[in-house]
Order: C-alpha cells, then sequence, then structure tokens
C-alpha cells in the first residue's frame, strides 16, 4: 500500500481506540476472551506466512538464471517470459515492474490482516481494562497459548527447487 492510502479498517480502529466503537449483539452473542486471543495468535501467524511468501517472490524476481534459455539469442521470448515473471512476483529494487504483482497483492492482505488484529487486540484491550473476569481468562490463555494452526510449513504444498537449487 502506498504511505498516503488509508489503512482499511483505519476508522473502526480510531473508534475503539477512542472507546466509541459499538456493536450491537443479539442474546446469542457473548464475547470471549480465548477467541479474541486466538484471533490475535492467528492473525499474527498468518502475517508471518505473508511475509515468508513475500520473501519468496522477491527471490523469484531476483532470480538471476531461470534456466529458461533466456540467455540464448536465438530465443528472444524467453528472455521476454523471463522478465515478465520477474514482474509477476515483485517489482525488482529500481520500481520496475507490474504493480500486478504477487508481493504487493500480499501486502495488501498483510494490511488486512494487520487492521483485523489491531482492531481486535484494541478491543480485548478495552474489555481487559473494564471487565476483571475477562481479564483474568485472556491473561490465563496468553500464559501458556496453544500453538496456531497457520504455519508456513502446512501451507507449502513444496518444496520447491528454483534453477539456482535453493528450495522452499
Amino acid at each position: 500500500m502506498a504511505p498516503d492510502t488509508p489503512r482499511p479498517l483505519e476508522s473502526l480502529i480510531s473508534e475503539a481506540q477512542e472507546g466509541r466503537l459499538t456493536v450491537n449483539f443479539n442474546s446469542n452473542v457473548r464475547l470471549n476472551a480465548e477467541e479474541f486471543f486466538y484471533i490475535d495468535r492467528d492473525c499474527q501467524a498468518f502475517k508471518d506466512f505473508i511475509q515468508d511468501q513475500q520473501r519468496i517472490a522477491k527471490d523469484l524476481a531476483a532470480q538471476k538464471h531461470w534456466g529458461l534459455g533466456e540467455d540464448q539469442d536465438i530465443l528472444p521470448s524467453a528472455k521476454v517470459m523471463v522478465d515478465w515473471f520477474r514482474s509477476k512476483a515483485a517489482k525488482g529494487d529500481s520500481g520496475k515492474g507490474s504493480d500486478n504483482n504477487v508481493h504487493d497483492i500480499l501486502e495488501e492482505h498483510y494490511q488486512i490482516i494487520d487492521d483485523i488484529q489491531i482492531l481486535h487486540h484494541t478491543i480485548a484491550q478495552k474489555l481487559i481494562d473494564t471487565d476483571q473476569e475477562f481479564a483474568a481468562h485472556y491473561n490465563e490463555i496468553s500464559a501458556n497459548p496453544p500453538p496456531s494452526g497457520i504455519s508456513s510449513t502446512t501451507h507449502v504444498a513444496g518444496p520447491y527447487m528454483l534453477p539456482n537449487g535453493k528450495t522452499y
């Protein structure tokens, strides 16, 4: 996201921070400290996963040799294809490349997940500050949290081997 682009949930986060965010629940919905903790934990795990994928995209964009004949003068389309693949993975250090690339799209997803995490954490903190029972349960869970089900190892179907022999 560009620095001047507003964050996806910016207004809701501001309202929550100022204590002005209101939500109407029916009698079947109750606030649960576990769910608030798990949302925060899993948002962090998802953000870590996204950053892992962004590193892979950057590595692909920086890959020098792809082994598709891009170094052969008789295969000019191979160089064009490799340049296109690089631009779809991520913009280079020069900023050259497609705006519609994996790295930048993942950054948009990261910002959304980050906002969801900030919003839920802000609400949880307000509840912790005002509800002793909620605070006790939240602190109990956070003292010995179960691991998240989200991780790089559970989502990558690889290993993938890049032309330079590096695997992911």
